[in-house]
């Protein structure tokens, strides 16, 4: 590095606030289909996170420091996960008699929003993290352990057999008995559901447009893709966009291996598993959350693949729609594994890498890493800096000279691509000095 404030002009901030401005954006379009509940549902959980932040970085000082843009994010991320729906939906308890299952509409829709904020910002953000990194999505774990009580009614309800993906699906039914596609879209898009079928045309509609009955963030798929890429073009060597590319691409082939199975209509059955809204917006904002999922792009891409396969299996075979969501926590159980997949092989010789954008710093802010593995990557011999800065806090002497900490030549790459501002250059000096002290 030229000086020792120039540095990639991404920091966790900065990445945090572009994460920040796409899900503002996700919000304002869920306005259109339920105005005004899901803007203060957006607004309470933002509240909620960001005042717990302030509270439980004042009792923890120094192990939960402030992280306001990170607090909001997360408090976005929560409301734009949960279900809601217009008062006249869901389908399902018009058609089948079945209550609702959680509040769907105002003001219980607020307690809820509220409640899962709060018990994942205390648990799985601030005390999960003094663990030395997050084991599962604060949001997802939150939502699944305060629906709990619900888990039964929600995985297994005997009145969700009338969208079984278990058997042939179709657009065309009868006004006596409506097709699964009719069933689905009438939910979705607000729509009379005793008309017998329904056209693909209007069925891609109500599931890319705008749905009236979804995770708020999911209301509108184009806009959850368009804005998403968008995300990931700003942020490309931060965002771990492989995961995302992966899953939808393990969705479209699970899907076409389950109409193999049981026949009805591939379309069908491929845009309901991508595009229902928790499938959608998850891939693109929640399986891509850097602290959770692996550092390596191999482990991503497994990552992704293993994502998809439970996603449609869940969804299939126990009915819970918003699978992914469960699938997204066994998997964030896999990291530490997948962590340790497709590692780059250490080579003496120094390779010229492309660094991205410096920017000159008059304050260095240095936050908790968020697992990106951008250092890894960028790394002239390609060492794994932040496993070495682990390796060195524990005194593992045997793990250092695995990721050849010797080889290190100090220039200084880590450190200048790490968003968390982290002095990963020092660290990796440290584990190579001490490699030779213990010779």
């Amino acid at each position: 590095m030229s000086t020792s404030k120039e540095y990639s002009y991404i920091t966790k901030d900065r990445l945090m606030a572009y994460t920040f401005i796409a899900l503002i954006i996700l919000v304002i379009v869920s306005a259109f289909a339920w105005w005004p509940t899901s803007i203060i549902a957006s607004l309470i959980a933002v509240v909620v996170a960001v005042s717990l932040d302030y509270l439980l970085s004042l009792v923890m000082k120094d192990k939960g420091p402030i992280n306001t843009m990170s607090a909001a994010v997360f408090g976005l991320i929560v409301a734009l996960s949960y279900t809601l729906a217009t008062p006249s939906s869901p389908l399902i308890a018009t058609y089948t008699g079945m209550p609702e299952i959680l509040p769907l509409t105002a003001p219980m829709a607020y307690v809820y929003v509220a409640v899962i904020a709060a018990v994942g910002m205390i648990f799985f953000k601030k005390l999960q993290g003094l663990l030395g990194r997050k084991y599962v999505n604060p949001a997802a774990a939150a939502k699944l352990i305060v629906c709990l009580p619900f888990l039964y009614t929600i995985l297994l309800p005997s009145a969700h057999q009338m969208i079984s993906l278990t058997t042939p699906i179709s657009f065309i039914g009868t006004p006596e008995r409506p097709s699964i596609g009719v069933l689905i879209y009438s939910c979705f898009a607000k729509a009379d559901y005793t008309i017998g079928s329904v056209s693909p045309v209007d069925f891609f509609k109500a599931m890319l447009l705008l749905k009236y009955h979804s995770w708020i963030g999911g209301a509108s798929s184009i806009a959850v893709i368009i804005v998403g890429l968008a995300l990931f073009i700003v942020a490309r060597r931060y965002i771990k966009w492989r995961i995302t590319l992966s899953y939808l691409v393990t969705v479209t082939a699970m899907s076409m291996v389950m109409w193999a199975i049981y026949g009805g209509d591939a379309l069908l059955r491929v845009g309901f598993h991508l595009f229902i809204g928790s499938s959608i917006f998850l891939a693109f904002f929640m399986a891509t959350d850097p602290a959770t999922t692996p550092i390596t792009h191999k482990g991503q891409w497994i990552f992704g693949l293993g994502l998809g396969i439970l996603t449609v299996l869940i969804q299939t075979y126990m009915n819970f729609l918003g699978g992914s969501i469960l699938a997204l926590v066994i998997m964030n159980l896999t990291s530490p594994l997948l962590d340790k997949v497709g590692l780059l092989k250490p080579v003496e010789e120094k390779m010229e890498v492309k660094l991205p954008k410096a920017k000159q710093f008059e304050k260095v802010k240095t936050t908790q890493c968020i697992r990106c593995g951008v250092c890894m990557v960028i790394c002239c011999h390609r060492l794994s800096p932040i496993l070495i800065k682990e390796a060195f806090e524990k005194g593992d002497t045997d793990t250092l000279k695995k990721l050849r900490a010797d080889l290190c030549d100090g220039c200084g790459n880590c450190s200048f691509v790490c968003p968390s501002r982290i002095d990963l250059r020092a660290f990796t000096l440290r584990a190579k000095a001490s490699l030779r002290t213990a010779k």
